[in-house]
């Protein structure tokens, strides 16, 4: 009796001598994490912002897999130009590779609203090409936002490919002009390899011409795409309105451009815009793809402190501007089959006056863990986001094992 007791006390007091926290680095980051390098000052928006500090946790399922989302590609059947009444005139070429062409003609602020039988479509015959013309009103009335004197006409479907003219001898001043083949075989397909970046960082821009069969091929599902020689231009587009042009270079597999954010990222929230105007053997086509860029107004750093026992990690922060900080992250954990799954998902947020040092937790104590499933547990998609200017600062697939 007393051999037992000794040995039960022996034990408890070993158990009770380990560290229930243990201090570690977060792991080195991949080339697809994004980590702020510095911390920086920067004012807070004039929209108020919520201090309340708030931290939870849910359960995820183990069976679902997680993936993570892949950068936005667009693919376009279309494009648009502005012209001006000089063009309208006396006709602006319009190649149409496809039936049931839309185009859109729209007055610039200051110009002559058109009336649509004040302007015309004609094929590559001369012939009259309009099958169906919808006015401002009824554009309005379906729910879209257009100003007077925007008109809407239809090829048709016994259209033929070729250029075709559009005319309007009464324009004056300047028009936007956009051109949708949703039947076109040939489709522009524009990818960044990346959906966020911080400011003075680099986004690949991949824009690839090609020739896809068109939507009948696609549905019938014998569709293979062949990338056709192209050449065009790129923009970059600020939630301010400032922009940039951006070279596109010829590759073995369509155009690509190296884009550099400016440092001086302005004070607008909102998404950043890539546009390329794209063209072959007189098709045309435009597309965009948006992205987050973010100031490293915070960082993750120093020593995060794991405490196995209750799953909760404290990450330390470095504060570069006062504002709203939020950090979430999802915790793997080993099943039966000794094989790592996602468990839980948890997030935490809190405000912090000043610039200096600061840590939010993550709590995964209130999540029971499936059954079969213990440590070793994994942190991974670690995310610092700063709330108050809306900017997703860091990212890390793999942040901590324990």
């Amino acid at each position: 009796m007393t051999s037992r007791l000794t040995i039960a006390l022996a034990v408890a007091t070993a158990v009770t001598a380990l560290p229930l926290q243990a201090a570690q680095p977060l792991l080195s980051a991949r080339a697809t994490d994004q980590v702020a390098p510095r911390v920086e000052r920067a004012p807070l928006p004039a929209t108020p912002s919520e201090r309340a500090p708030l931290s939870f946790a849910w359960a995820l399922d183990p069976a679902q897999a997680l993936a993570a989302p892949a950068p936005q590609a667009a693919i376009s059947r279309s494009y648009w130009d502005t012209v001006d009444a000089a063009t309208l005139q006396r006709g602006m070429d319009l190649p149409l590779t496809a039936p049931d062409a839309v185009i859109q003609v729209s007055p610039v602020q200051g110009a002559r609203p058109l009336a649509p039988q004040q302007w015309q479509v004609r094929d590559p015959a001369g012939a009259l090409a309009v099958d169906k013309v919808v006015d401002a009103q009824q554009l309005r009335a379906a729910g879209m936002t257009v100003g007077p004197g925007t008109a809407m006409v239809r090829t048709g479907a016994a259209a033929t490919a070729g250029t075709y003219r559009l005319q309007s001898a009464q324009a004056q001043g300047r028009y936007v002009v956009q051109v949708l083949e949703p039947n076109s075989p040939i489709a522009l397909r524009l990818q960044a390899d990346r959906q966020q970046v911080l400011a003075g960082g680099s986004v690949v821009l991949q824009a690839r011409l090609q020739d896809d069969g068109g939507r009948a091929a696609l549905a019938a599902g014998r569709s293979v795409a062949r990338a056709l020689p192209a050449g065009g231009e790129a923009l970059l587009v600020a939630p301010d309105g400032r922009s940039w042009p951006v070279p596109l270079v010829a590759g073995k597999d369509g155009l690509r451009a190296q884009v550099t954010i400016p440092n001086d990222v302005g004070t607008v929230q909102g998404l950043w815009e890539l546009q390329a105007f794209v063209s072959a053997n007189g098709v045309q086509r435009d597309a965009k793809v948006a992205f987050a860029v973010a100031r490293p107004t915070a960082r993750l750093g120093g020593q995060a402190e794991v405490d196995a026992a209750s799953r909760t990690v404290r990450l330390p922060l470095q504060i570069g501007a006062a504002g709203r900080y939020e950090v979430r992250g999802t915790l793997y954990a080993t099943g039966p089959d000794g094989r790592l799954r996602p468990v839980a998902q948890a997030h935490s947020a809190a405000w912090f006056d000043r610039a200096g040092a600061g840590e939010l937790p993550l709590r995964f104590a209130g999540v029971a863990l499936p059954r079969g499933y213990a440590a070793p547990f994994e942190l991974r998609d670690l995310q610092l986001q700063d709330q108050s200017r809306m900017a997703p600062i860091e990212s890390r697939a793999l942040a901590l094992t324990f």
